[in-house]
């Protein structure tokens, strides 16, 4: 496995070098140069998300480990960016570790930026947590495709295809992409009061024409759906306690689009709301109620499907959930370049008559790992300025 490791930095170092014409004796001589268009950057990502769950859909679990993603950083103008790293994944207690390169290329301006590769999804694309677990973070958290970001005055768009298992002739497996499209519409922003319409979509696609054929195989396509709307007031008053107060809504969509549909529901809806209270001190509290009526969505919260992940072959299902749910949350920068989340997540599950719980602590350092398209006002452009 160590050897994989300098394999991975090698051919990472080996092809940033290749991209530049100048040879080794040239960039020693012109430091400025070095200084100016490389340089690396690091993600640690150190985890632990315990799930005390004995619900019939969802069982409890944990997840402890870390996330290490060095990379080294190649610049050559302030449209162009390429990445090439090495992603490493210890789950602690299991002696296998995940090690493999990640290599990003991403064409950027002031309103748009398109990236190829290997590339981290730290939020989910927005998607709101019936679309996508927050758990997806650790047990997906690199994507592989491209991801293309807009920006505009009223208007934020995020697509992205991401694909999730290849094949090739004879393997005796099914291809798996995931893609989708998320909309974020800014009737009204200002520093006080920011109102909003998000529109999501996504889809998971099984199948292939290549792949060996087997009777247990189908081809099938699901896509999640959404709209809301969204409202954050921030309070300006520093003396005042609390400091920011969103609410928002979401009518939430599921339908199974297979030749020969085969899951136990092909389409279901569902409701998600939730209220969030933060403090000026990184204490945040949030409720949120989920009501779901036959809904299934491969990258969403596994408590809010309709169907069982605890007993699959005896297809167990809930057509109706309803779900009440509260957190408490502590996050801040605690020193430079390190940030602490801190949560306790109980919830209630009204049909089951279960009061369950979650606690998830996150500590993540992160040096020249740029975000980018900052917040801000944005114009149309095209994908490189003048």
């Amino acid at each position: 496995m160590i050897k994989i490791f300098f394999q991975c930095l090698l051919l990472t170092a080996g092809i940033v070098f290749i991209l530049e014409e100048k040879s080794f004796s040239q960039v020693n001589a012109d430091s400025s140069w070095w200084r100016k268009n490389i340089s690396v950057g690091l993600y640690n990502l150190n985890y632990l998300r315990d799930y005390e769950y004995f619900s019939p859909i969802m069982e409890g679990y944990t997840l402890c480990g870390s996330i290490v993603q060095p990379t080294i950083v190649y610049k050559p103008s302030t449209h162009i960016e390429f990445r090439g790293g090495v992603f490493i994944q210890q789950n602690f207690g299991d002696d296998s570790l995940r090690v493999r390169p990640t290599f990003l290329l991403t064409v950027m301006n002031s309103s748009n930026d398109f990236s190829f590769g290997n590339y981290r999804n730290e939020d989910g694309h927005q998607l709101i947590e019936p679309l996508w677990f927050t758990d997806n973070l650790i047990t997906e958290n690199t994507e592989n495709g491209f991801n293309f970001k807009q920006k505009f005055n009223r208007l934020e768009l995020d697509n992205w295809i991401d694909w999730n298992r290849a094949i090739i002739k004879g393997s005796d497996f099914q291809e798996k992409v995931f893609g989708g499209l998320t909309a974020t519409i800014f009737p009204l922003r200002n520093s006080n009061h920011k109102l909003t319409f998000p529109i999501q979509a996504c889809i998971q696609h099984t199948g292939g024409q290549i792949n060996k054929p087997d009777t247990s195989f189908f081809v099938t396509t699901i896509l999640n759906a959404d709209a809301g709307i969204k409202s954050k007031l921030k309070n300006r008053n520093t003396n005042n306690f609390i400091s920011e107060f969103s609410a928002e809504a979401y009518y939430v969509f599921y339908k199974e689009f297979s030749p020969n549909p085969h899951l136990q529901f092909s389409e279901g809806n569902g409701i998600w709301a939730l209220i969030k209270l933060k403090s000026k001190t990184g204490i945040a509290i949030e409720m949120a109620y989920w009501q779901g009526t036959n809904f299934i969505s491969p990258k969403g919260n596994t408590l809010m499907q309709s169907t069982s992940s605890v007993y699959p072959e005896n297809n167990y299902t809930e057509k109706q959930r309803n779900l009440i749910f509260l957190t408490v949350k502590y996050e801040n920068e605690i020193a430079s370049h390190v940030r602490l989340l801190f949560s306790g997540e109980p919830y209630y599950d009204m049909k089951n008559k279960l009061l369950e719980y979650g606690i998830h602590l996150h500590l993540i350092f992160t040096f020249n790992e740029v975000n980018h398209l900052p917040a801000g006002k944005f114009k149309p452009r095209k994908i490189i300025d003048p």
